[in-house]
């Protein structure tokens, strides 16, 4: 909930413009990917924890695979803070910038996310007026922990459906933030002047829904998915066979 707040407030912050400190706007940026990289794995071991409590999973099960899940969600938020720190000491190799054949070492500090280049959207700004700043060059393994996430709501929640009553929470919610996020594929943004005369068909109207319609049917998506998992948890906390431990 906080990384998915934090991401509308960056966005929020954008819209107000230049008379924020672009200095604060670029830095929200980064903090806004790497925040929810870090924290969507967090959800795999909380649905794993749900998922014995309920008795979904034996506890021998359960218990084995909360320690696992624990262990990575805190691997791939050790992996993102070894990619800041490897930037720190060895700086952005030449490799990511084009001017050189990549050396052994590089692919950590490349792929810092607070560090390295980061630049302002220019289609989003000329159809949005909004200021956010996006990465120069891809970073890679940002969304491994959604990905992550997505899968173990699918089979937990599957394996929650077989064993409570009608509706299946967690196996809803999974389903709809899975399908937010194929519905919310962006395409790539173009400026006007890339795009011509084709979008001058559209009305502000259209034109807006276009480029903010997939994020935010996207973002509905996993807050419904949110919403789940409470609703999930509300009802095991009252089932008589809720284990006050897994």
């Amino acid at each position: 909930e906080i990384a998915l707040a934090f991401e509308a407030a960056v966005f929020a912050l954008g819209g107000l413009g230049r008379p924020l400190n672009l200095a604060v706007l670029t830095f929200a940026g980064r903090l806004r990917l790497l925040s929810a990289a870090v924290a969507w794995p967090w959800l795999v071991p909380w649905g794993a924890e749900l998922s014995c409590r309920c008795g979904a999973l034996s506890p021998s099960t359960g218990a084995g695979v909360l320690r696992h899940s624990v262990g990575g969600a805190v691997l791939i938020g050790a992996f993102f803070a070894l990619r800041e720190v490897s930037f720190m000491v060895r700086g952005e190799p030449t490799s990511a910038l084009g001017t050189s054949e990549s050396q052994i070492g590089d692919c950590l500090p490349s792929q810092a996310v607070l560090g390295g280049q980061f630049r302002l959207d220019k289609a989003d700004l000329e159809e949005t007026g909004r200021v956010v700043f996006v990465p120069a060059r891809p970073r890679q393994g940002l969304y491994v922990g959604a990905g992550l996430a997505m899968l173990a709501g699918l089979t937990l929640g599957a394996a929650m459906a077989l064993v409570n009553s009608f509706p299946p929470w967690l196996l809803l919610g999974a389903l709809g933030a899975l399908l937010g996020r194929w519905y919310g594929q962006l395409p790539k943004f173009k400026g006007r002047g890339e795009e011509g005369a084709a979008a001058m068909a559209y009305t502000d109207s259209a034109l807006m829904w276009r480029r903010e319609g997939p994020r935010l049917i996207c973002r509905f998506g996993e807050l419904f998915w949110i919403f789940c998992c409470i609703e999930e948890l509300h009802r095991c906390e009252a089932m008589p066979s809720w284990r006050s431990v897994c």
